[in-house]
């Protein structure tokens, strides 16, 4: 029994000995002052390191390093002046630079397309969403009257290689709506002859109908990714020379929301003109943002084109010209079923309108004005072929009825307003 007492007592010991020359060992460099050193000193390291990494993303970010690497063919130019690599070393020359030789010995003068603004940079930036949505719309290009080319954002081609356009020439887009296409639609196809006919250069239709053809409702829940796709669209025809001020953009409906929106945001009236006919309400005029948007900055000029009520927007007042057709712009005599209902109409009255004259007439009494009325001079009509619209702005009235070409000539001369 004593040994046994004796074991137990020692053990005790013992551990307490070990435990408290471990403790010695581990306060010593609390003592010392050595703990806190290597703590601060690796606080410093973090940090540092944390700094550098910040300073490289900033650079990357403003060098746009990582966008240019997906979209490379988009700014090669600028891509070219920030490298020593030429064409001659091995790379595809995609430089959209016009340049001119002076003389022997003497510098070329160089001229290039102005930089994209930050906010359209960080839009334009790729993603998985955006290449889905860029592989399935298509760009169809006609020129002298006949198919070209047809192609998409994402094949590694200039857009306008194959197609017989040239850079300076005219360009005309369509834009399509809801349910429709570029290639079997009958007014997309009589608007690309009239264009060819009246207009002539380039004509191209964007043909979204991957994402149009399903319900409305999922197509609106698709706006801004086609409307990002239309924007690249644009913006790449800019890079590869294609005036903006020599540009003219159609949209029908759904297709008259894309393209006055992407107006907008190039914003400065940089295009030379945008027509739509009946923008699309449902979808747009619950959204606090359209209640107050001005499309007039979208473009020079910017003439809307209304027929409906049920399928059209309720703001008939936001561009330059804002044409309500028929009764007040709310239905028309000659509706029938879909697809040419009052909606449906207003592109087949807009194609008509190359032939035929739908004349501004006094506002009748029983429509309301929705902004200032526009003073207009004779014969002032609805369309693409009228040339004095600089001179028009406001609420414009024209009748219309229901018999072919649709037009009446109750006041072809305006008289009662000018007491002829």
């Amino acid at each position: 029994m004593s040994f046994g007492c004796r074991r137990f007592v020692v053990v005790p010991v013992v551990v307490a000995f070990v435990l408290f020359v471990g403790l010695a060992a581990l306060a010593e460099p609390y003592r010392d002052g050595k703990f806190g050193a290597r703590l601060a000193g690796r606080i410093r390291e973090r940090r540092l390191e944390r700094a550098q990494l910040r300073a490289q993303r900033l650079q990357r970010i403003a060098s746009n390093e990582a966008f240019a690497a997906d979209y490379a063919m988009d700014f090669r130019d600028e891509m070219a002046a920030d490298s020593t690599t030429t064409a001659g070393d091995g790379e595809e020359d995609y430089s959209m630079n016009v340049t001119t030789t002076v003389g022997v010995g003497e510098e070329e003068e160089v001229r290039r397309p102005p930089p994209l603004p930050p906010a359209l940079l960080a839009a334009l930036k790729p993603s998985p969403r955006r290449t889905m949505f860029e592989g399935k719309i298509t760009f169809r290009f006609y020129h002298g009257g006949n198919l070209t080319k047809h192609t998409t954002l994402i094949e590694e081609d200039r857009l306008l290689n194959g197609t017989g356009c040239a850079a300076d020439e005219r360009f005309a887009l369509i834009v399509h709506g809801w349910r429709e296409n570029c290639y079997e639609v009958p007014w997309v196809l009589a608007l690309r002859d009239n264009l060819h006919q009246h207009r002539g250069g380039c004509v191209a239709c964007m043909d979204y109908s991957a994402f149009s053809s399903g319900g409305y409702g999922g197509l609106v829940g698709a706006f801004r990714d086609i409307r990002d796709v239309l924007m690249h669209f644009l913006q790449q025809l800019r890079y590869e020379g294609v005036q903006f001020g020599r540009t003219f953009v159609f949209g029908f409906s759904f297709g008259a929301q894309l393209a006055l929106d992407v107006g907008s945001r190039i914003g400065g009236q940089e295009l030379e003109a945008i027509d739509t006919c009946d923008m699309a309400g449902p979808g747009f005029d619950s959204d606090r943002a359209f209640k107050v948007m001005d499309f007039r900055n979208a473009a020079k000029n910017v003439q809307c084109v209304h027929t409906s009520i049920d399928k059209g927007t309720k703001f008939p007042n936001k561009c330059h010209q804002n044409w309500r057709m028929g009764q007040c712009g709310l239905r028309q005599a000659a509706a029938g079923p879909p697809p040419l209902g009052s909606h449906g109409l207003c592109p087949v009255f807009y194609n008509l309108a190359f032939k035929y004259q739908f004349l501004a007439q006094p506002k009748p009494l029983e429509c309301v004005s929705l902004g200032e009325v526009a003073t207009y001079p004779r014969n002032y009509r609805m369309g693409y072929m009228e040339t004095r619209k600089s001179e028009v702005r406001g609420e414009l009235f024209a009748q219309t009825s229901d018999v072919f070409p649709y037009t009446v000539y109750t006041n072809p001369y305006n008289i009662f307003d000018y007491g002829f």
